[in-house]
């Protein structure tokens, strides 16, 4: 006897799990009003919106049309704030929307002309929440009034289920001292702080470290305004004066990875260290245009990185390093450099240290050099 098993004879707990694997989209365009069951099953389901730059504005209109009565069941948000053929999606669904079980909500690449008044409404009020997430290229920027409103909401947050924030926009932080504490429950914490250079070191990264005293997994990256464009770094660093009796102390920071196109010797990296007794993995990165700045060259000198490391994290089990640099005169002695890493490659398994040295030609335009 011959069988045939249609759709209409999957039990509702596979169709729980096959919806578990597609976008809130995909799910309408192919399975709404397809019957009664199906249409019960996806009052219930959990929904994930994934909305990327290649889609157009009228499959999000479209989307928005099955939100109306479903956008309570939505528990994650994945959104790219332009595509094909609009803009500023991110304002169309929560300016239409609210979110009111929203666990996860990640942005990419908001327009410099897009509102987050709305958004920061609806955060407020996300008692669900668990991870918040901005991701902008370098050549985009968010309004300043919303990075503010934004940073506060965030860092305030009274969730107790948030554990993950990154804000991965320039940001000068200033204003930091005006808070007590970000929220206890927070976990991991990704920052991109951004100013003058006259102004921005890596020391500025301690009074933010004050607030720090929960989260284990914490990023940041420090750069001068324009770096890139001025192509040079020629300021001088003025040491703080720096009471270590006042240092915070970070017991609960398992992992650091600092990214530094700003200012930075050995001893402003030594005071950060310091504060984090227990650190596990650290990851350093230095990206220098043009070091015409009177360079640290201690930054390479191995031995003083043993001995910092031993004294003020004796607990670490991962270091990794990245530093690129362009710098004429005097010439680095690589001989040195290398002998003196040698003891982290006898530390740390598969440890492995790759020095080069390039030299750049500028020839005239048209020509080779």
């Amino acid at each position: 006897m011959n069988s045939h098993t249609h759709i209409e004879d999957l039990s509702n707990e596979i169709f729980f799990e096959i919806f578990d694997y597609l976008h809130a989209l995909d799910i309408f365009t192919a399975f709404n009003s397809l019957n009664k069951r199906i249409s019960s099953i996806l009052q219930i389901i959990p929904l994930r919106i994934l909305i990327s730059y290649d889609h157009c504005y009228r499959q999000i209109n479209f989307l928005s049309s099955y939100l109306n009565f479903h956008s309570h069941q939505v528990i994650s948000i994945k959104i790219y704030d332009t595509i094909r053929d609009y803009s500023s999606i991110i304002n169309l669904l929560f300016n239409r929307h609210y979110f009111i079980n929203l666990q996860s909500c990640i942005f990419f690449s908001i327009k410099p002309s897009t509102k987050l008044e709305n958004v920061i409404k609806q955060l407020k009020h996300l008692n669900r929440l668990v991870s918040f997430s901005i991701r902008q290229p370098r050549q985009k920027n968010l309004n300043e009034n919303d990075k503010d409103d934004l940073i506060r909401t965030l860092f305030m947050h009274k969730s107790s289920f948030l554990r993950s924030i990154i804000f991965q926009f320039p940001y000068n932080y200033l204003n930091i001292s005006n808070y007590n504490s970000i929220s206890s429950n927070i976990l991991s914490l990704l920052l991109w702080i951004s100013g003058s250079p006259s102004t921005l070191s890596v020391y500025s990264i301690l009074p933010i470290l004050r607030l720090c005293y929960t989260i284990r997994y914490l990023t940041i990256a420090i750069e001068h305004e324009d770096s890139l464009e001025n192509n040079h770094i020629n300021f001088s660093i003025q040491p703080p004066l720096i009471n270590e009796n006042l240092l915070p102390t970070l017991s609960q920071v398992k992992s650091f990875y600092l990214a530094s196109l700003a200012r930075c010797d050995i001893r402003s990296i030594s005071y950060i260290l310091r504060c984090m007794p227990n650190l596990i993995h650290f990851n350093f990165n230095l990206m220098i245009p043009s070091a015409i700045w009177p360079f640290p060259h201690e930054l390479l000198n191995g031995y003083v990185w043993q001995q910092m490391l031993e004294f003020y994290i004796p607990c670490l089990s991962k270091f990794e390093f990245h530093m690129s640099i362009i710098k004429r005169y005097p010439k680095l002695d690589l001989d040195f450099v290398v002998h003196s890493f040698e003891y982290f490659s006898q530390k740390y398994p598969n440890w492995n240290m790759i020095i080069d040295r390039w030299r750049l030609y500028r020839g005239n335009p048209g020509k080779l050099s």
